[in-house]
């Protein structure tokens, strides 16, 4: 089915300004200018009215559509309008999702979740709608059709499919038992998000059971009683995992952890998964991967199948080396164990391996990247890349105090607006992702820019020490700004054609490519700057950095082969697994990752991908194959290439999808592409 699209890769004490429930004269969710939008206006109310006007627009666009005779359609009364339709409903669904990812009001926030499950039912409709179907049929049959631009033609041929494929070929009684199932689909994935934001907890301490962890990091955990308290959340988790000597407290953090959203999310995982095969068995196809392959690079399941196994093949002989080397460093600390490296161990001993073997003090990388220059930095690299220029905005609404406005300029014209919202709070999304606020739309008479955001989790500052990043956090910083990027100069022509539109197995790339960019001298020297000093990074702690860049790889890169063969397992192997436990299915395809599984864990719970990239999380491997092809050309050229830069921006991330994906890397790469790039980057054959 048609979905409301969204990027999300594998993503608070201030009171949220939006909680009045005054409504103002015209409803800011339905604003279609180049005006910020009063986002601390935002409440229930305005939520429930702006879905019933849109749903009553879009009734009667679908009525004008639909009664013209047949032989009079045309590409502005048919296709331009049904583009138009679909540009109200994904744009308005792009501020309620803002609004249920983002809000701390209560009932803003539910009801957004509400409105968003309601919008996503009524858009996947569409697909069922057999006069709208017959009235685009009906255009792609006359002569005009012939005639199109080659993006109009691509429009109307994914058009057809995402007809054909979502339900046209069944009758009507058909249709509505389809229409039943992806409706349940639709609310088991709001409350599986739903469930993962608002889950909270927490675990106290004694100070002896902190032992390595920082003193400021340990510091506001402190309780009256003279106890430390530990919310569950990424930043804590990762310092946890990263610092505290004991291991029972790095087990106890960890199981915490991967229980998240547990035990209400694995019956929503359940019903999640059978309600799929259902929908793909009532469309005709055999799994639910097969459904949902069809608008994919890869085509079909086999061809990802083949691409893990061999991936698996490939990374396992260095994996167990990888592990091994760990594990003599927790037999140094303890030669009484008995057990080997565990899941809560790997961070704890791979900075004791970055500590001595590399001599590279992770906690001093942090110093040179405080979060405010690291971003400045970043926009610095981005301006210079790809001739931007990016300019902080003041004194605009915002929906929560801590967020940030900016402006993108290319060649002198505003290209769009967007906001970061960089740091954790109660109910708030709980990864790292771009989504769009609004989408792009130009019209004879006007032309709306895109605006986006960043909702990202980062480890925030204290009151005597700023937000410090690791080197790991730089890299998910330059890879979810590179889709708001992608996002920003894709003003296509048919609004439906935007860069969240490329194909499912695409999409990661442009972000991916810019990853390489944090671990070039070049780029980081323009900005890594120690927070105390203000001096550069010395090049010798970058070549410290750069010799790590690939340790540990092998492991890194078989969990991510093991969250895509699992994705993969529930939605292209259902018959196989139906009636087992899937926290069972998850424990034993683990074992190609070499590290036990965590008894007691239950992580599919909240691995929010099983979602929102169900059977695509291979997509991230797939993906990073073009990444990689492409920075092989900036390696050739000089990463910081302006004129390689231009290139790429035109060839690629101006196109969003209005060409097809092989098309635009061909294109660029003046080849085909390989995966040899990528392969180098893994240290494989």
């Amino acid at each position: 089915m048609q979905k409301i699209k969204k990027i999300v890769l594998l993503l608070c004490a201030v009171p949220c300004l939006a909680t009045a429930q005054n409504t103002p004269a015209v409803n800011v969710l339905l604003q279609h200018s180049n005006q910020p939008i009063a986002y601390d206006q935002v409440n229930a109310s305005l939520i429930k009215t702006a879905l019933a006007k849109t749903i009553a627009l879009s009734n009667s666009r679908i009525s004008a559509i639909t009664a013209i005779p047949p032989g009079k359609q045309t590409w502005a009364n048919t296709m331009e309008a049904f583009d138009n339709l679909q540009y109200e409903l994904g744009d308005l669904g792009g501020k309620i999702y803002l609004a249920s990812a983002t809000y701390t009001d209560d009932d803003t926030r539910n009801e957004a979740n509400t409105a968003a499950e309601q919008l996503q039912s009524y858009t996947t409709g569409l697909f069922l709608n057999e006069p709208l179907y017959k009235a685009v049929k009906r255009f792609a049959a006359l002569p005009a059709a012939a005639q199109l631009s080659s993006s109009q033609k691509l429009f109307l041929k994914e058009t057809l499919i995402g007809f054909e494929n979502n339900g046209m070929k069944l009758d009507a009684d058909g249709r509505k038992k389809l229409k039943a199932t992806n409706d349940k689909i639709i609310a088991l994935g709001v409350q599986f998000d739903k469930n993962i934001a608002e889950y909270k907890d927490s675990i106290t301490f004694d100070k002896s059971d902190l032992q390595g962890v920082p003193e400021k990091t340990v510091a506001p955990w402190a309780l009256p009683d003279g106890k430390y308290m530990i919310r569950i959340n990424g930043p804590n988790f990762n310092d946890i995992l990263k610092y505290a000597d004991k291991e029972d407290t790095r087990h106890a953090v960890y199981l915490k952890y991967m229980n998240r959203a547990y035990p209400k999310n694995i019956q929503v995982l359940d019903s999640l998964f059978y309600y799929r095969q259902q929908l793909a068995q009532q469309l005709g196809f055999k799994t639910y991967a097969e459904y949902a392959l069809v608008d994919k690079m890869a085509g079909k399941p086999q061809k990802v199948w083949d691409f893990l196994n061999d991936l698996r093949d490939k990374l396992s002989p260095h994996v167990g080396p990888e592990l091994a080397e760990l594990a003599e460093l927790k037999h140094q600390d303890h030669p009484e164990a008995q057990a080997g490296i565990q899941a809560w161990d790997i961070g704890y001993y791979r900075k004791k391996l970055f500590d001595t073997k590399y001599k590279l003090n992770t906690d001093e990388i942090k110093e040179y990247f405080e979060m405010n220059s690291t971003i400045q930095g970043m926009f610095t690299v981005y301006q210079k890349l790809f001739n931007l220029r990016i300019v902080e905005v003041k004194g605009v609404p915002l929906w929560y105090a801590k967020v940030k406005a900016y402006e993108l300029y290319m060649d002198g014209k505003k290209m769009g607006t967007f906001y970061l919202d960089l740091y954790p709070r109660p109910n708030k999304y709980t990864h790292f992702e771009t989504a769009n606020i609004s989408l792009y739309h130009k019209t004879a008479t006007q032309e709306i820019l895109p605006v986006g955001t960043l909702i990202c989790n980062f480890p925030e500052g204290t009151a005597t020490e700023p937000s410090l990043l690791n080197h790991g956090d730089v890299v998910t910083l330059f890879h979810e700004f590179g889709h708001l990027i992608h996002f920003l100069l894709c003003h296509p022509a048919i609004a439906s054609q935007n860069s969240f539109a490329t194909k499912g197995d695409f999409v990661e790339a442009p972000s991916q490519f810019l990853e390489n960019f944090c671990w070039q001298y070049d780029v980081l020297k323009l900005f890594a700057r120690n927070y105390k000093t203000g001096e550069m990074m010395p090049k010798a702690l970058f070549d410290k950095l750069k010799q790590t860049q690939t340790v540990g790889s092998s492991m890194a890169n078989i969990s991510q082969v093991y969250y895509a063969s699992l994705d993969f397992t529930y939605e292209d192997r259902y018959a196989a697994i139906k009636g087992r436990d899937i926290n069972d299915v998850s424990k034993e395809l683990s074992a190609m990752t070499k590290v036990p599984f965590a008894e007691g864990s239950h992580f599919i719970c909240s691995f929010g991908h099983l979602n929102s990239y169900g059977a695509n999380y291979y997509g991230y491997l797939w993906s990073k194959v073009f990444a990689q092809d492409i920075f092989s050309v900036f390696e050739k050229n000089g990463v910081m290439d302006t004129a390689t830069g231009i290139r790429y921006r035109k060839d690629i991330l101006e196109k969003g999808a209005t060409v097809p994906e092989a098309t635009m890397l061909r294109n660029f790469l003046g080849r085909e592409p390989n995966s040899a790039a990528f392969l180098r980057l893994l240290g494989i054959k």
